[in-house]
This record gives structure tokens, C-alpha cells and sequence, in this order.
């Protein structure tokens, strides 16, 4: 974590999509390649590009398969496409068209989902997303980012031009502060936010700023825990891995079904190089919600609130919860 600065203070009460957004349009103007092209017209940031470069943004419509189809060709044909959905849509709907289209050929489109996990809290299950991770991750050539903040939002938007393979950048779309500064290297795919000796909590994205305050729980008993943010599948594994071998017990927090998810990926990167850690995971259980009710409801419902998270890492760090 850096320093604050002019960009983290003015873009502080700014979503995460419309600061990647905004970059882009930046973008468009130098680079004379990119493209845009949405099914989903609710980003303010899209106003002016449209108006500044009409035969550059194209509204698809609700036509998501469509929307990888037309990328694909443009990056076949060297543009630098970036598509934009909610998260949803934009990757389960339209996941044949992704396999082929973007995988299969290896283009460098960017696809691009806001609203991942319990974000469109009220919306049910048909806009809640835990799967995304697990199947993105199938695919050859593909990188994942699952952002944490506004600084990383934008950083992504200037970094993702410059791939020459496919990648899925998950928004979040409730606005969190800040935790990164302008000059922070987000090239490892994680970044260690404190360390501690008696074990280490890997997440990202919303659930970051959740674990932030199960680390200040935890402090307050004694238990001194790394926080790392995974914000990027494959990171840089053998670095990740040698860090994390010096941890006692490992605790993955994540809004995502666990199977395949991040905790599924810190244990095969672990696993693949012989290193045996104990592993607390957290995560959504596999089951639909249908009842309506607020984000921190949901959580509760799947176990991943604060008070359940304390306690269980607790227990699971031996602390005798009966007596805290």
C-alpha cells in the first residue's frame, strides 16, 4: 500500500466501473485501435465516449454471445477490444462464445463484468455470481482480475491494452475506499498487505475490506495474520508460494463457490510444489438464495459474516472461542 495522492482523493467516492471506464475513454484517444463494445448501456462514463467516438462504441444490445463474437473479430483484425456486461452475462452466457472465440484463437480481448458475487445484492440469483472464477480459470490463455479498489480499476484499463491474450476483469460495483496508490506494481498478481507470523488470510475484491476488520478482531486477541490480496489468477506462483510457505495455517475468504474458486487455486499452486499447509476455506455455500435481503444478509445465511468468520478462525488457529 502507497501513499495517498491526488487520483486515490479524487476518485474516492467513484465506482470502480466508471473509473475503468473513464480511462479508457482516456485511452481512446491516443490509441486509435481500442473499441468498445457493450450490452449494458448503465455507465455514465460511456456518455462522452459515445458522443467523442461513435464509430468506436458499439451497443450490442442485450446480446451478449453477440458481443464476443463481433470482439473477437475485431481483434482479429487488430483492434483492441473491450467488452462490457454484467458479470453474469457477460461470462456464463456467453461462455461458448469465450472458448472459442477469445481462448481457442487467443485474441486480446478484455471482457469486462461488474457486479460479481452477492453485488446486485437484491436482484436474486440470476444476477448473483460464484462461478465465474472456477470456469474462467478453465481456459488456456486466460487471465482473471478480480479488483480491489479504484486505483487497481484504472491501472488494469492501462495494463490490459498491452496483452496479447484474453482477460476477464471482475468490478465490484458497491464503492470501498481506496487501499493502493498510484505507483503500487500489480505485475505478481497479489500484493501483501501485512504480514504476521501466526498464519495468513488470502481474499480479494469486496471480501478484502471484510478481512481487514477479522484482522483487527484477531489483533485484539493476541493472533498477529498476514492479509494477502489475490487479485489476479495465475499470479506469480513460485513467489506467492514461498511467501505462503512460511505461514503456519493459510484462511481463504472469498464471495465465490468454493470449488475451483481462489481457495481451490492457493491449494493446487501449493499442492503442485509439495508444500503442506493447513487450509481453513471460506466461501458461499453451494446452494441459491431466494429469499430478499441486503448483502451482509446473504453472508450471514452462507457463514461468511464477520462474527462467523472470527469465531471459526479462531477455532481454527486454536484459540478457545468459548472463552473470547
Amino acid at each position: 500500500m502507497g501513499k495517498s495522492n491526488n487520483f486515490t482523493r479524487e476518485n474516492q467516492h467513484k465506482s470502480q466501473r466508471d473509473v475503468f471506464w473513464t480511462r479508457v475513454g482516456e485511452m481512446m484517444h491516443d490509441d486509435r485501435d481500442i473499441v468498445i463494445v457493450s450490452a449494458d448501456m448503465g455507465t455514465p462514463a460511456f456518455d462522452e465516449i459515445r458522443t467523442k467516438y461513435p464509430n468506436r462504441f458499439f451497443n450490442a444490445g442485450i446480446a451478449e454471445q453477440n458481443c464476443i463474437s463481433v470482439s473477437a473479430g475485431l481483434a482479429k483484425e487488430g483492434k483492441k477490444p473491450y467488452v462490457f456486461n454484467i458479470a453474469a452475462f457477460a461470462t456464463l452466457r456467453a461462455f461458448e462464445q469465450i472458448r472459442v472465440g477469445t481462448s481457442i484463437m487467443n485474441l486480446p480481448v478484455t471482457i469486462v463484468g461488474t457486479g460479481t458475487g452477492f453485488s446486485y445484492d437484491d436482484a436474486g440469483p440470476t444476477h448473483h455470481l460464484f462461478e465465474d472464477v472456477a470456469v474462467m480459470r478453465t481456459l488456456p490463455h486466460m487471465t482473471i482480475n478480480s479488483v480491489s479498489d479504484n486505483v487497481m480499476a484504472r491501472e488494469l484499463a492501462e495494463s490490459s491494452r498491452h496483452l496479447d491474450s484474453p482477460n476477464y476483469i471482475r468490478l465490484e460495483r458497491h464503492i470501498n475506499p481506496n487501499i493502493y496508490d498510484a505507483q503500487d506494481d500489480f505485475s505478481d498478481g497479489f500484493q501483501v498487505l501485512k504480514e504476521g507470523k501466526d498464519g495468513c488470510i488470502i481474499s480479494n475484491g469486496f471480501m478484502l475490506w471484510k478481512v481487514f476488520e477479522l484482522y483487527d478482531m484477531l489483533s485484539n486477541h493476541g493472533l498477529d495474520v498476514s492479509v494477502v490480496d489475490l487479485h489476479t489468477y495465475p499470479c506469480n506462483e513460485d513467489k506467492l508460494s514461498s511467501f505462503l510457505s512460511q505461514a503456519p495455517r493459510i484462511i481463504t475468504v472469498e464471495e465465490n463457490f468454493l470449488p475451483g474458486a481462489m481457495g481451490s487455486y492457493v491449494m493446487e499452486m501449493l499442492g503442485d510444489r509439495q508444500i503442506h499447509k493447513d487450509i481453513k476455506r471460506f466461501g458461499v455455500k453451494q446452494e441459491w438464495i431466494y429469499r430478499y435481503g441486503g448483502r451482509e444478509h446473504n453472508h450471514e445465511f452462507h457463514g461468511i459474516d464477520l462474527v462467523t468468520l472470527s469465531k471459526e478462525t479462531k477455532r481454527f488457529m486454536g484459540v478457545n472461542t468459548d472463552e473470547v
